[in-house]
């Protein structure tokens, strides 16, 4: 595959929050992506890619792992993931690979408190250990060399925050509301930040890329993890991109209808009417209007362009340094946002395709087709053991995903019928299942008796819950037994035993 006899570099670029359908090459004529236009040109595009879960420290564990969430046990935000559990970056460095991350991890909580852990290892990646001078133990999840951008907006951390305010004091204020360039319009979580585009932690980002991918050790392989905290909410970018897109241009044509949120389970509504806080939204949606959701996509897609620019410094620089033949590049986003369809936002547990269903484009050196679309079903458990195969590791005892080497080389037209994704939510006291088929989605739970179910063949937007309707009950039956085999097959295996008795 690499036209040397060393093993390939790997670049992961990652993105927050960010929708299949937010992007040129799936297909949206508004945004401008040309830098990850250009990857989809060189590789290979999935439009069938799913998360194991649709938030994102549990997502994220299980791009690392390999394993869906009830077996590393992240099974939604604010569990942090041990520091034992065998991980992507560690099995690299063990086998030689140099292993950077930079921007944000999110492995640990953002929020929690020394007073509510039992291990310091859980404090790593919060806000008030950073804010108190902590640093993190080497390496950090197997990366030897960690520049951390954890949060978002205004309260983004990390190394990022230690630069800015000793380089350059009193311009971290400037990416708040409080000092926005404009008087925010009152549009959810919207405004223009002051800061330069310079100073922006994903400028900062792809300046911290470029420089260690001067100075690294030449005679060994890189694994790359460039992970931007955008388009995540608050949506607040700084010039020009905060002024690219015009909301009076934006189509906005959400995947809802009147009445719908009737035939849903009821925390739908409460989380709609803001008397409901789960693990990725907060707050009363009521009086959210169209105007504001256009608002709220001309800023994200502002954002979407602007890290598209900082990808395409660091693609140049990998370019200039005849790495682009070495080296394979996969970029994914953690999950995605509802961005008003079905008269939500955000995320949480409301499994529904604009927040379950991510890009996922690879471009790999050597001979491939280029510009290929494959329209395979690929989940998030799938990205380490594909990566292990492809640069010729061995895939560890306990991973759930597969391998999809042969998809890309063209060997193969197929991996599974059906993706599983799983959420479990603390605030409703519940566990959500999931699969879906190309003809169907399911979602059952542990306990309530509701559920949704959608034809997805004549419902493509998930308007019509047929959970209760009378002539949909066989087929239901059929999914949720299958949905039971993936259940069960997403147990995990480990630890082996080690006798009969």
């Amino acid at each position: 595959m690499s036209t040397s006899s060393r093993s390939p570099n790997i670049v992961c670029f990652v993105m927050d929050q960010l929708r299949a359908d937010h992007l040129g090459c799936y297909g949206n004529r508004q945004v401008s992506t040309p830098n990850i236009d250009r990857l989809a040109r060189e590789g290979i595009t999935f439009t069938e890619s799913y998360v194991a879960n649709p938030v994102c420290m549990p997502n994220r564990a299980s791009l690392f792992t390999g394993q869906y969430p009830k077996a590393h046990g992240v099974r939604e935000n604010g569990i942090a993931l041990n520091p034992n559990t065998i991980v992507l970056p560690e099995i690299l460095r063990r086998s030689g690979y140099q292993t950077l991350s930079i921007g944000k991890i999110h492995l640990a909580p953002f929020g929690v408190k020394r007073e509510t852990v039992a291990n310091e290892w859980e404090l790593y990646e919060s806000k008030e250990y950073w804010d108190s001078g902590g640093n993190l133990p080497s390496p950090f999840y197997g990366f030897e060399h960690v520049c951390l951008v954890d949060g978002h907006g205004p309260y983004v951390f990390g190394h990022y925050k230690r630069w800015l305010e000793a380089k350059h004091p009193g311009t971290y204020e400037k990416l708040s509301a409080a000092r926005a360039l404009e008087p925010p319009s009152g549009a959810r979580e919207c405004w223009k930040a002051s800061i330069s585009p310079e100073l922006h932690y994903n400028t900062f980002i792809a300046d911290q890329a470029i420089e260690w991918l001067s100075t690294r050790d030449r005679k060994k392989p890189f694994f790359i993890w460039c992970s931007f905290p955008d388009p995540h909410h608050p949506y607040s970018p700084p010039e020009p991109y905060c002024h690219m897109y015009k909301p009076s241009d934006i189509e906005f044509r959400p995947a809802r209808r009147e009445g719908e949120l009737d035939r849903l389970p009821d925390y739908f509504r409460l989380s709609y009417e803001g008397s409901l806080l789960t693990g990725g939204l907060r707050g009363d949606l009521r009086q959210t209007t169209d105007a504001h959701y256009r608002e709220i996509f001309a800023l994200t897609y502002g954002m979407i362009t602007m890290v598209d620019h900082q990808i395409g410094r660091i693609l140049a620089k990998l370019e200039q340094e005849s790495l682009l033949d070495e080296t394979v590049i996969v970029f994914l986003s953690d999950h995605g946002d509802l961005m008003g369809d079905h008269w939500l936002i955000n995320k949480g547990p409301y499994l529904f395709r604009g927040l379950v269903k991510v890009p996922t484009i690879w471009r790999l050196p050597g001979e491939q087709k280029r510009g290929a679309i494959c329209d395979v079903f690929v989940s998030a458990v799938d990205i380490c053991p594909t990566l292990l195969e492809l640069v010729g590791l061995p895939i560890p005892d306990g991973t759930q995903g597969i391998s999809y080497r042969a998809i890309l080389s063209g060997k193969q037209q197929t991996t599974r019928e059906a993706v599983y994704i799983e959420y479990d939510e603390s605030y409703i006291s519940d566990r959500l299942r999931s699969i879906r088929t190309k003809e169907w989605a399911i979602t059952a739970h542990a306990n309530r008796s509701c559920g949704l179910l959608f034809d997805l063949k004549n419902d493509p937007l998930e308007l019509h819950n047929l959970w209760d309707e009378p002539g949909y009950q066989n087929i239901k039956k059929e999914l949720l037994a299958e949905l039971f085999r993936h259940t069960a097959q997403a147990d995990s295996w480990l630890p082996r035993k080690l006798c009969h008795a």
